[in-house]
């Protein structure tokens, strides 16, 4: 009976040792070393109401170093004149698309620094999570571990109450030395409040790389959608990241 219990528990803490050791790889990438990096980040949206949808587009980079000395975000003086000409095209036409241009935000500082240090938000995510398969795999035509998770949406108590259904799945491929490579996030969430149902999709991937003793993602794609109380939102924003001497 006793030898019956194991054999039924080891799938179990196979799958267990799969979370805990990318957990631990993922909290050695830590480092306050110099890294500066070039960010592009080209957004789409569209939204409204469905007979009075509107688009807009955005195209920014910013220039991104973090180290010992903290996180400093730069931009050039074309691009300040930039913004400060899209604002003055917002405050003569309200009704057109806003632009990130406008008040240089397309990336935000809390961003910024998880894209050069990817480590920590990657591991705080893994956290509540549940590992469902962990198996060998190809990535780019090379080797690699692919682990099947699903994840914890950290809603708070209201979310949680009008939480209807909910599917989050995230697939996370580690190369020969446990390091991640890539990920692919799937998220499929429905609520209901006052009797008004919405749902909301996202889809994401990112690319990662080893750099100045961290983990880096140097490319991401994200794709949001939501729909609900008549209106309808979607958004895609890719990031590139260049890392510069």
């Amino acid at each position: 009976m006793k030898s019956l219990f194991f054999l039924l528990l080891a799938p179990t803490l196979l799958f267990a040792d799969g979370l805990t050791d990318v957990r631990a790889t993922l909290q050695k990438l830590q480092s306050d070393q110099p890294l500066r990096a070039r960010v592009e980040i080209k957004t789409r949206r569209s939204g409204g109401e469905s007979s009075k949808q509107k688009q807009s587009d955005s195209v920014s980079s910013v220039i991104v170093e973090s180290g010992a000395d903290g996180l400093k975000l730069s931009w050039s003086p074309d691009q300040i004149k930039a913004s400060r000409k899209a604002a003055w095209g917002e405050t003569t036409n309200p009704d057109a698309p806003k632009s990130d241009l406008a008040t240089l935000k397309a990336l935000e500082p809390g961003h910024a620094l998880n894209l050069l240090d990817a480590a920590d938000p990657l591991r705080r995510g893994l956290e509540r999570a549940v590992l469902l398969e962990d198996k060998p795999d190809t990535r780019k035509g090379k080797p690699a571990r692919l682990l099947v998770i699903h994840i914890d949406l950290a809603l708070d108590e209201e979310e949680r109450k009008a939480l209807k259904s909910s599917d989050a799945i995230e697939k996370l491929w580690l190369d020969g030395d446990g390091i991640p490579i890539a990920m692919e996030r799937n998220i499929e969430a429905k609520f209901s409040k006052f009797l008004i149902g919405f749902k909301i999709h996202e889809h994401e991937t990112r690319e990662f790389q080893r750099a100045a003793g961290r983990l880096v993602t140097v490319s991401s794609s994200k794709e949001n959608s939501g729909s609900g109380f008549g209106h309808s939102e979607e958004s895609h924003t890719t990031i590139a990241v260049t890392l510069l001497p």
